[in-house]
């Protein structure tokens, strides 16, 4: 019979807590939905793109110090807006409105990766009414834009405002919030940022 001393006892009490932690974070990861879908509603684009130039290539939030790739996306097979594949990058909905136009360009990005490591918008809810956000085209023109408002709800409303509201050349930019739900694999609910263009 092998007589373990407190020391290993403490050690493998902490490894096997540890072990359990892990395995319900890893479970977690294999059933998040990397979804995190937004709910369409009129946001489908009357007009396709003209000038490749005026794509949005990369999103600057100095103050949450966000610089990030963005990458076009479509809809899901549930019919709902996409998002990026990955959790540093954001999506930006190719068939609505293009930033810098009339109306709300959306685009969304992941809270966290269903580890609970930071997605690309974690701080997406620290930003206030003011705020700066930029966006870089493709021709290298950058958009400044400042925050308007910020809004918050459930994750199957179907909020008509996300992509339609045309009372300025807004950015719209959305993220998970609120808490989780095992059973539908999402957040509870859906953080909505408005930006405006700045007049130059």
């Amino acid at each position: 019979m092998v007589w373990l001393n407190k020391e290993d006892k403490i050690i493998g009490v902490f490894t096997l807590f540890a072990t359990v932690i892990f395995v319900i974070i890893l479970a977690r990861a294999v059933l998040y939905s990397s979804s995190g879908e937004i709910k369409l509603s009129g946001a489908t684009r009357k007009n396709p793109i003209t000038d490749a130039l005026l794509v949005p290539v990369q999103l600057t939030i100095p103050k949450i110090q966000i610089e990030a790739k963005i990458l076009e996306v479509g809809i899901t097979k549930l019919g709902n807006m996409a998002t990026s594949g990955n959790f540093t990058d954001v999506g930006w909905y190719k068939y609505g409105v293009m930033p810098g136009e009339q109306g709300s360009a959306v685009l969304a990005g992941h809270v966290d990766n269903g580890l609970s490591l930071a997605g690309v918008f974690f701080h997406l809810n620290n930003l206030e009414i003011g705020d700066d956000i930029f966006i870089t085209t493709k021709g290298g023109k950058k958009l400044h834009f400042t925050v308007k408002k910020i809004e918050t709800y459930n994750f199957d409303e179907q909020n008509t405002n996300v992509f339609t509201e045309d009372s300025g050349r807004l950015l719209k930019l959305i993220t998970c919030t609120g808490t989780w739900i095992p059973q539908n694999k999402i957040y509870s609910k859906r953080l909505v940022v408005t930006a405006e263009l700045v007049k130059i």
